[in-house]
């Protein structure tokens, strides 16, 4: 077989991959893109030009939807340093080390909407953690933490930690794996304490691993908190606790303003191809 035949049989053996890309990627891509110039019931449709785009960013609403993903935003650093530590203090064996190994994993494997309503469950005014703060004699801390902004925040952040630790530990347990234990050896010997081993070891050692697990889970809190908000809060009390991707639920399926909703849709795929974008800059200037 000649070199341009097996050029052929190589286009022709991926035309399924492109097809099946173009049918469920690109086709919904194209529509969706289509009906943000639309004024569409999920039937029917009419054209209306950018009169999508100017509503978006005249309503008032924007400014709350990109308040509320910027304080999840703002939580990421702190799952990554919580995932670092707890994947450093597993390679060095503490104390209970195998038995955390074995569990910590759990809850990554369970959908969103379980962990959701399990802490609904749990920070109901019934639940369980008002009962224990009451039979504590702290009944002054009881609250109802579902329908006040800045406890909501709380568990939905908290729910978003526990959901990433294990996804976080094993991303950083495997980058450490790759790093020689001689070198711990030699630092233990040269008298450096654990913080320094942290700083000047294994997060220099780690910075593919950590870039990769930040810009995730940077996309994922603009495009991957619906099932925690739909879970604990429905977005409410009003919009307090609606990202930008529960507004498009809301304005697509309560609503009806599919043409909304749509241009929505695009805003947000720009909103995260330019954090994207300044994200892969950084990283550029660092490993210069």
């Amino acid at each position: 077989m000649g070199l341009k035949q097996e050029r052929w049989v190589g286009l022709f053996s991926l035309l399924p991959a492109f097809l099946l890309l173009a049918v469920f990627v690109g086709y919904p891509m194209f529509n969706t893109f289509f009906h943000s110039f639309t004024e569409w019931d999920g039937v029917t449709s009419t054209f209306v030009g950018w009169d999508n785009f100017k509503t978006i960013l005249s309503n008032g609403d924007l400014p709350l939807m990109l308040r509320n993903n910027l304080i999840f935003l703002l939580s990421v650093p702190g799952i990554l340093f919580i995932s670092l530590t707890v994947s450093v203090l597993l390679h060095e064996e503490v104390p209970g080390w195998r038995l955390f190994r074995s569990v910590y994993y759990l809850p990554a494997i369970l959908s969103s909407v379980v962990i959701g309503f399990l802490a609904k469950s749990m920070f109901t005014n019934k639940g369980i953690v008002n009962t224990l703060l009451e039979n504590a004699g702290l009944g002054a801390f009881t609250t109802d933490w579902l329908n006040t902004v800045p406890t909501e925040f709380m568990i939905l952040i908290l729910c978003f930690y526990w959901q990433t630790l294990g996804q976080g530990t094993l991303i950083f347990l495997s980058g450490l794996s790759s790093i020689s234990n001689e070198l711990f050896d030699a630092a233990k010997i040269d008298g450096a304490n654990w913080r320094q081993r942290l700083m000047y070891i294994v997060i220099p050692s780690l910075y593919p691993a950590i870039f990769y697990f930040t810009i995730v889970n940077v996309i994922y809190v603009f495009v991957g908190l619906f099932g925690l908000v739909y879970s604990i809060t429905g977005g409410g009390p009003g919009y307090e606790t609606t990202p930008i991707d529960y507004m498009i639920y809301i304005q697509a399926f309560r609503s009806g303003n599919m043409g909304y909703a749509s241009a929505l849709s695009v805003f947000l795929f720009f909103i995260v191809m330019f954090i994207t974008w300044i994200q892969l800059k950084i990283s550029k200037r660092l490993e210069q």
